[in-house]
């Protein structure tokens, strides 16, 4: 089994990277980095059906003919060296594992009072609103903790995490790129606290690397198979094993694809778009809880019911009175637009 990275020196290694995609999008990173102030960000263009990786970098980097001038943390490959909590990108997960199960469907109503207490601890709506009675689609257009927590609850404990194991979190992706690390689920096995399984819901009390959740919403775009994603041209697509039904990925897609219309920024005219914002607050680890900093992520994939790509984008800690519908969604759309005219992919939704 060859490795593209650790070849002996002097051999040529041919990569999945397309130049032209991967290009354009250091371009769009840099440019929405230096417009919100952001002290870094990442992207991963991803093959759904395939697990080809397209595209994938970071900032900041540095400049291999001078790395010396660099400080070493910027030799750490966030899209596999660096863990964090998602954030309500999360959600779609939560609602696969329900839908799949059997415990919800989209169309599953709940009431939003605002706010949770569970373990003493009060959860809330990131607008800190009552939505009223809900259905779970709507729990995902308007991005509800409240009803994720709700979904996650009629699910059950020991379902929901054996779906995110499923999913690849708290496993390696394989994907061949040195000092990749498996992300952190332990907050689920320790003491099965309900208020740590409610937040893992919405993306909060767990972490993954990017390249895992890239993969987990590139299960959902092909159909509901894990693909190990990979980066030597000379491999062979491989499916690691069926994480949910064709049908239940379709639902899924389906909620996503609302999503996108409802909320419209990430929308691109005459295509069917499928996506989900995460804005996750970054943890205080030298007083505890949590900063007030956020990393703001996009995935999203397109065509959304024949996919060619997903994309992972993240901004790290930009402007803080921003949301990421306003920040790295804009951002998502840009480069989404240019491989959708780059691959001259047909128009699906003419309406």
């Amino acid at each position: 089994k060859s490795n593209p990275i650790s070849r002996s020196i002097g051999e040529n290694v041919y990569l999945t990277l397309d130049v032209n995609i991967q290009s354009r999008g250091e371009e769009i990173l840099k440019k929405y980095i230096q417009q919100y102030h952001a002290i870094g960000g990442l992207f991963i263009v991803e093959e759904p059906k395939t697990g080809k990786i397209l595209a994938l970098g970071g900032y900041p980097n540095f400049d291999p003919n001078n790395y010396a001038d660099s400080p070493i943390k910027n030799f750490m490959n966030p899209v596999v060296q660096s863990v964090y909590e998602p954030g309500s990108v999360m959600k779609v997960i939560t609602m696969s594992a329900g839908i799949d199960s059997g415990k919800i469907t989209p169309q599953t109503t709940f009431f939003d009072s605002g706010s949770l207490v569970l373990d003493g601890k009060t959860i809330k709506n990131w607008d800190l609103k009552s939505h009223g009675k809900v259905t779970m689609t709507e729990v995902i257009e308007q991005s509800i903790n409240t009803g994720a927590a709700y979904a996650q609850k009629l699910t059950g404990n020991d379902i929901f995490y054996n779906y995110l194991v499923k999913f690849g979190f708290g496993e390696k992706t394989n994907v061949e790129i040195p000092g990749e690390v498996r992300g952190d689920l332990r907050n689920l096995k320790s003491g099965f606290r309900e208020i740590n399984f409610a937040t893992a819901a919405f993306g909060q009390g767990v972490s993954v690397t990017p390249m895992q959740m890239i993969n987990a919403i590139s299960t959902i775009a092909n159909g509901g198979v894990l693909m190990r994603p990979y980066l030597n041209k000379e491999e062979k697509p491989l499916e690691v094993r069926r994480v949910i039904a064709s049908k239940s990925a379709k639902e899924v897609t389906d909620m996503m694809v609302s999503a996108v219309r409802k909320a419209r920024v990430a929308q691109i005219p005459k295509f069917s778009i499928a996506g989900k914002t995460g804005t996750a607050q970054i943890p205080d680890f030298k007083n505890g809880g949590y900063s007030g900093d956020y990393y703001h992520t996009y995935i999203g994939f397109a065509p959304a019911y024949d996919p060619k790509f997903t994309i992972l984008m993240r901004l790290d800690k930009p402007d803080q009175e921003k949301l990421a519908g306003t920040t790295v969604v804009p951002a998502f759309r840009e480069f989404a637009e240019f491989i959708l005219n780059y691959y001259n992919i047909p128009p699906d939704n003419v309406n």
